[in-house]
């Protein structure tokens, strides 16, 4: 017999998940009569709610979902954008009283059935994500870090202007003499991926050059950018170890960078400000995003009420990998 989760309490005595909890705990702001009914559905449900659900009192949770693709295993803590996405988030969490539990954004998986937390922060998620599709049908307070896909009914999200910013690469690469500018990006169906790939599609249209995108999971990605008779002579790797790889991958081709290979990236990474030569980077200001995004969800948890969309201005840090030598 199917185990009944607190998400089925939820949806049948129609509040969220987070009022069950409450109610079951004897917690929460809310009518007796809510409680009760709570309680009642429950019962009639036959629901056993596990540990983790009953919490102490003055307890108060938000998770982090961070989106996965596939069967990957990976430490996203080990990312820099993820890694500040994650203290910038627990840093306003505890500020306002909450803990913050942070967990992969992998579908049909089922701690997101059972866990409880009074609202969720989901970081990039991707088209048609189970994990956001999961949490509306619970009635689990949501708030997006990274643009949802698809429009999405009464949820906030916290962003950057990615059209803005990739132009502002390719236009700054373009200045520096750059005709062949290749873009790594993919395979990911976020909505930052697909923007950075449509944007950069239109602008090469724009500029009559052909558009060369290259996944970040091709199996030969050197040789797939440098493999054909016109090499590009710039890239921009919408990633944060894209730079790192296109260092190396410049070395091993022989090529010098950035006479004969200009090379950009966005990256939280300060060591890019150390390499040979310092690779510019464009910032997304994740501990920004991170804070307004749990201020948002804190203010949906506490009074029903989404914040408007917020758009968080991106940084581009010119080095000397996008500088090409002038000659007299």
């Amino acid at each position: 017999m199917k185990r009944v989760r607190i998400v089925d309490v939820a949806v049948a005595a129609g509040v969220s998940r987070a009022t069950v909890t409450n109610a079951l705990n004897g917690t929460g702001r809310m009518m007796e009569a809510t409680r009760q009914h709570v309680r009642a559905v429950a019962a009639a449900l036959d629901y056993r709610p596990p540990g983790l659900v009953h919490r102490p009192a003055h307890s108060r949770t938000l998770a982090l979902g961070v989106t996965t693709y596939g069967d990957r295993v990976w430490n996203f803590a080990d990312v820099p954008y993820f890694s500040q996405v994650i203290s910038g988030a627990m840093a306003t969490a505890h500020e306002r009283g909450y803990g913050l539990t942070v967990l992969p954004a992998a579908p049909n998986d089922e701690q997101w059935t059972s866990l409880a937390a009074d609202g969720v922060l989901l970081l990039d998620p991707r088209e048609s994500d189970p994990v956001a599709h999961l949490l509306y049908d619970a009635r689990v307070p949501l708030v997006f870090v990274g643009r949802p896909v698809e429009p999405w009914p009464d949820g906030s999200w916290v962003d950057n202007d990615h059209i803005g910013s990739v132009r502002e690469v390719l236009d700054g690469l373009r200045a520096q003499g750059a005709r062949r500018i290749a873009l790594i990006a993919g395979p990911g169906t976020d909505h930052y991926t697909r923007t950075c790939i449509d944007t950069y599609r239109v602008w090469c249209g724009e500029h009559s050059a052909s558009p060369v995108v290259v996944p970040m999971s091709h199996p030969n990605l050197a040789g797939a950018m440098f493999g054909g008779s016109q090499p590009p002579d710039a890239v921009y790797g919408i990633y944060d170890t894209c730079g790192h790889l296109m260092l190396e991958a410049a070395e091993r081709h022989g090529l010098r960078v950035p006479d004969d290979l200009m090379i950009a990236c966005m990256s939280e990474d300060p060591g890019y400000a150390a390499t040979e030569p310092p690779v510019t980077t464009v910032s997304h200001s994740p501990r920004l995003g991170a804070q307004l995004a749990v201020e948002a969800l804190i203010q949906l948890v506490e009074t029903g009420t989404s914040k408007t969309a917020s758009l968080v201005p991106a940084r581009l840090v010119a080095r000397r990998s996008t500088e090409r030598r002038r000659t007299c």
